[in-house]
């Protein structure tokens, strides 16, 4: 464990004010301090380091434990604005080295102070197609190698406004890490403006599952608001984040006094709320963002040293923590358990399974695709799953069609389908929610699934994988239940996905089709469910359930549909591929075309049958 990630697990940590305020503060020349560059701040790093190390030393005076990086726009792409790509190492690196410069000069107390690398959100989203994440995430990665190089104990992705920006900097941040031998804690902080989300839409509930599912320490809020704007954000991470928590506000909700911006927060008033917020919500790390300075940190300081009882620090209030697996669109999130309910996933948005979407696809009515959409989720669908996979056609082409209008159109999380692996990447890399990979199996071995478990892993995906093997499809109670065990291990154990988010689908088959051979195969997946929920009590168990009455005619595949749903739910299963407006409560099916299901079901026979 990092010395960082060891102070947070002890103790509250005071990081610095404003990197911003004190320049604009500050009467800089352009010309001669910014080399021409004005609003590049990052420059500063490397013509005026005394002016920047000397910032950092009034935030550790007023006691801080960490300070920022100036880096906030100091990645490739940002700097590439105003002709400084070339220069992301090097402005990266030095401002670490600034940093631990300034903390040198207060080595003689004895405590252990740290340097954090900002990440900032760039000026480019992603998720509105202002730039493609490929380009991003490798402009994230070379800001991180420059952080790493100048030894930065942390890297914080800051003032966040878009999960897919987030995903990026995270996953670049990684593969420096790979490249250079380390591994540091991620820290990421969501801006959430006066409108209560993100700047693309997005709630704290759907960024906190998005971000659990990266695997980040710690998340936190910083910018657009004051203390006060935070608070219920900062109540529902408190009562769902089950990590660590920091809290960076402004001095206040910006005011404009004579042309100029002002922050109205007082020192003691920011003390106060951040008080407030250790003592009710059991964050971990406090600090100030836009408008505070070293009175700020240094009335900080002095809270936390009372609260303290004489030590240095507090140590972080207990709070209790309620996570609840999810996945989540851009904008809001979907329990994987429902209540009383099974998570209905529509199935219409699929090539293979509706000849409406695939015919619009087709003559590439793209707008027909998304009416679709829409209205499966005004029939209440949870999510959608969606199937670009059309003979003839180019899927990644179609999957990013369809992508980029969904994921700002709809508010359901997306189901990605495809066979193929480069499809699966395509559509990850477009959209910011937490989507569910469909599906994952072992018909060619372990190989083909190492590669999609590292797909979602690396977007924080949940996944559906199927009781396929090298032998093929199970069908017997006893091959479906080793078999989910065998991908619980695979992709729990050896992968680490939260088994919350694997979602076994034990598979159904058609028993219409009047073989011997295929009487029982519903009974025996419903017993399957049942063992499994027992077994694995902790994974989701779900079916794509029209395939159990394949070959009947509409009306009677509605009423075996409706049917076999009742009891797969009763048996322990938790969501299901569907039409859920062709879905019937039972009390609306007359009885005897119920018992007539339940017969075909239960592979229930007449003494007639029995006897032919």
């Amino acid at each position: 464990m990092s010395n960082f990630l060891e102070f947070i697990n002890s103790q509250i940590l005071l990081l610095d004010g404003a990197m911003g305020t004190q320049i604009q503060g500050a009467d800089l020349k352009v010309e001669e301090d910014y080399w021409g560059q004005e609003n590049c701040s990052e420059i500063l790093n490397l013509s005026r380091p005394d002016f920047i190390r000397n910032v950092h030393m009034k935030y550790l005076a007023a006691g801080a434990d960490a300070v920022e990086t100036n880096t906030f726009g100091g990645s490739n792409l940002t700097l590439g604005e105003f002709g400084l790509e070339e220069k992301t190492i090097e402005i990266n690196r030095r401002a670490c080295e600034l940093a631990h410069e300034a903390i040198a000069e207060f080595s003689h107390d004895g405590r252990k102070r740290f340097v954090v690398g900002s990440v900032g959100p760039g000026t480019k989203l992603p998720s509105l197609g202002h730039i493609a994440y490929d380009a991003l995430e490798a402009s994230f990665a070379m800001q991180a190698e420059g952080l790493i190089l100048g030894k930065a104990d942390t890297i914080l992705i800051e003032t966040a406004q878009d999960p897919l920006q987030i995903k990026a900097a995270i996953n670049g941040a990684r593969i420096a890490f790979a490249k250079m031998g380390v591994k540091l804690p991620i820290m990421a902080q969501v801006t959430m403006e006066t409108t209560g989300t993100m700047l693309v839409g997005t709630d704290i509930a759907a960024a906190t599952a998005i971000l659990n599912a990266m695997d980040v320490e710690v998340m936190g809020l910083n910018c657009a608001t004051g203390p006060q704007e935070m608070s219920e954000h900062i109540r529902y991470l408190s009562r769902n984040w089950p990590r660590k928590i920091s809290v960076l506000p402004n001095a206040g909700l910006p005011e404009l006094h004579c042309g100029k911006v002002h922050f109205p927060l007082s020192p003691d008033e920011m003390a106060k709320w951040l008080e407030r917020f250790l003592k009710e919500d059991g964050i971990n790390i406090v600090g100030g963002c836009c408008g505070t300075n070293e009175e700020h940190i240094a009335a900080i300081d002095a809270m936390l040293k009372q609260q303290g009882a004489g030590k240095a620090r507090p140590v972080p209030y207990k709070r209790e923590v309620h996570f609840i697996p999810a996945v989540a669109s851009l904008f809001s999130v979907v329990e994987l358990r429902q209540e009383n309910a099974i998570l209905s996933i529509g199935e219409r948005c699929n090539a293979n399974g509706s000849k409406k979407f695939r015919e619009a696809q087709e003559r590439e009515d793209w707008e027909t695709c998304l009416d679709m959409a829409k209205e499966q989720v005004r029939e209440m669908s949870h999510t959608l799953d969606i199937c670009t996979a059309f003979v003839g056609r180019d899927e990644v082409r179609d999957m990013t069609e369809m992508l980029t209008r969904l994921r700002g159109s709809i508010t359901a999380p997306l189901v990605i389908d495809s066979t193929e692996l480069n499809v699966l990447e395509a559509a990850l890399k477009l959209y910011g929610g937490k989507a569910i990979i469909n599906s994952l199996n072992f018909e060619d071995g372990e190989e083909p699934a190492r590669k999609r478990m590292a797909l979602a892993k690396k977007f924080g995906a949940a996944i559906i994988a199927l009781t396929i093997d090298e032998q093929g499809m199970a069908k017997t109670v006893e091959q479906k239940v080793v078999l989910a065990h065998r991908l619980y291990d695979f992709c729990c154990n050896k992968h680490g996905l939260p088994p919350s988010d694997l979602l076994i689908d034990p598979l159904t088959f058609t028993i219409c089709t009047g073989n011997e051979d295929d009487r029982k195969l519903g009974l025996w997946t419903l017993e399957a469910i049942e063992r499994i929920s027992k077994e694995l009590p902790d994974i989701q168990i779900m079916l794509g359930l029209s395939n159990i009455s394949f070959g009947l005619n509409p009306a009677a595949r509605h009423v075996l549909n409706s049917v076999y749903l009742d009891h797969a739910q009763k048996r322990g299963m938790t969501g299901a591929i569907i039409h859920v407006s062709k879905i019937m409560p039972l009390h609306k099916i007359p009885k005897h075309e119920v018992e007539a299901a339940e017969d075909l079901i239960f592979d229930r026979r007449s003494p007639l049958e029995f006897a032919a």
